[in-house]
C-alpha cells in the first residue's frame, strides 16, 4: 500500500516497510478478535479472557494510523499521477470482484441470492466502500498533491496551526465528549486519514522531539491507557447505565491515547536502524493485497470459521492460534497479491 509514497524496492527503507508488515498483522488480529467475536462488550463480560483481548486489541488500535503515517512522510518526494490512481483502483476493483466470483464457482456463495446493497459494494468498491480504508484511501490521494504543497510551502509555525485546529476538532473534543457526536466517524474516513497525513509530513520536515527518546514508552502507556479508560467507562456502565457510548469511543482511530501511541510507534521504527532487506521490502509491498483478500465482503465472515477461531474460543492455547491464523492469512494474502503484481506487471508493460 505505497501508491502515495511509490519507492522503488532499490531505495525502500526496511525500517519503515517492517512497520508496514507488522501493522498489517496487527490489523488482522483485530479482525481476528471482531469477527472471530472474541470482544464482547466489557459492560457484560469482564471474563479474562475478555480482558486480554481488549488488551491486545488496544495494543493493535495504532496500526491504521501508521499506515497513513507511512505515506505522508514520503510522500514529499513522491509525484502524483493518474497512473497511480488508476492502479490503486484496478487492484481495488479486481479484488471486490474476482474473490466473489471464485467463490460462486466453487459453491461457497451464491451471488444470485446476494443482496443489492452487496452487489453494489462488489461492483462499486470505492463508491459503495467494500473496503472503508480503500476509499478513504483514494480520497486521500486525490488531495494529496494540495496536502504535500501545503507541507512543503508553509512554515513550521503554519503547519503546527493548520494540524492542531482540526485536530482540535476531530481528536480532542471527541476524546473528553462522553456523548455521542453525530459527525463523528471515528476515524473511518478521509477527514481523519488528511490530519494524519499532514501530522506524517510534519514530522519529515520539522520532527516532533517529545517523542523521539520516548517511542516506546508512550507506545506501550498510551496502548494500556486506552484499555483502562474503556474499562472505567464498563464499570460505570454497569454501576449507572452511563458512559457505554464512551466505553468504546477509546479504541477509535481519533482517539487522543490511541493517536498518540500511534505517533509513538511510528518513532520506535523510524529511529530504527535495520540493514536494507530487500524480501521485507518485497512483502511489504504485497500487505494491501492481504487486505483486500481477507477483508472482501464475502470472507471477512467466513475465515475465522474455516480457521477454526469458534473452536479455539476461550482455550489457553488461543494466543498461539491466533498468532498461527495471523501468519496463515498474512502468507496467503502475499502469495496472492505477489501473483496478482506479476500479471499487473506484465500488463503495465
Amino acid at each position: 500500500m505505497d501508491i502515495i509514497a511509490n519507492k522503488d524496492n532499490s531505495i525502500r527503507q526496511t525500517n519503515f516497510e517492517l512497520l508496514r508488515i507488522i501493522a498489517m498483522c496487527m490489523i488482522i488480529a483485530m479482525h481476528y478478535m471482531t469477527k472471530g467475536m472474541q470482544i464482547p462488550k466489557l459492560s457484560v463480560d469482564t471474563s479474562l479472557h475478555n480482558l486480554v483481548f481488549r488488551l491486545i486489541f488496544a495494543f493493535c488500535s495504532s496500526a491504521v494510523n501508521v499506515y497513513v503515517f507511512i505515506s505522508g512522510y514520503f510522500a514529499i518526494d513522491s509525484k502524483w499521477s493518474i497512473g497511480k490512481l488508476i492502479r490503486l483502483w484496478l487492484q481495488v476493483l479486481l479484488y471486490s470482484i474476482l474473490i466473489p466470483i471464485i467463490l460462486n464457482i466453487a459453491g461457497v456463495v451464491d451471488i444470485s441470492l446476494m443482496d443489492l446493497s452487496v452487489k453494489q459494494q462488489i461492483f462499486l468498491p470505492i463508491s459503495y466502500e467494500h473496503y472503508w480504508f480503500a476509499t478513504a484511501y483514494v480520497m486521500l490521494y486525490l488531495f494529496s498533491p494540495i496536502l504535500t504543497t501545503a507541507i512543503k510551502h508553509l512554515d513550521k509555525k503554519q503547519l503546527g496551526a493548520v494540524i492542531i485546529a482540526p485536530l482540535t476538532v476531530f481528536c480532542g473534543f471527541k476524546s473528553v465528549n462522553p456523548y455521542l457526536i453525530p459527525w463523528d466517524k471515528y476515524g473511518d474516513d478521509v477527514i481523519w486519514f488528511i490530519i494524519l497525513y499532514l501530522i506524517a509530513g510534519y514530522i519529515r520536515m520539522y520532527e516532533i522531539p517529545f517523542f523521539d527518546k520516548r517511542g516506546v514508552y508512550l507506545y506501550i502507556v498510551f496502548s494500556a491507557l486506552t484499555f483502562a479508560i474503556a474499562y472505567v467507562a464498563s464499570c460505570i456502565v454497569r454501576t449507572a447505565g452511563k458512559m457505554e457510548y464512551y466505553m468504546d469511543m477509546t479504541y477509535c482511530y481519533n482517539y487522543i491515547t490511541i493517536l498518540i501511541a500511534s505517533i509513538g510507534l511510528f518513532y520506535v521504527f523510524k529511529n530504527l536502524n535495520i540493514k536494507s532487506n530487500v524480501w521485507i521490502n518485497r512483502l511489504a509491498g504485497y500487505t494491501f493485497g492481504v487486505y483486500l483478500l481477507h477483508e472482501n465482503i464475502t470472507l471477512r465472515e467466513l475465515w475465522p470459521h474455516l480457521l477454526g477461531i469458534d473452536n479455539a474460543t476461550g482455550q489457553p492455547w488461543q494466543i498461539l492460534h491466533m498468532l498461527l491464523c495471523i501468519v496463515i492469512v498474512f502468507v496467503i494474502g502475499c502469495i496472492v497479491d505477489a501473483v496478482r503484481a506479476f500479471v499487473f506487471d506484465k500488463v503495465r508493460r
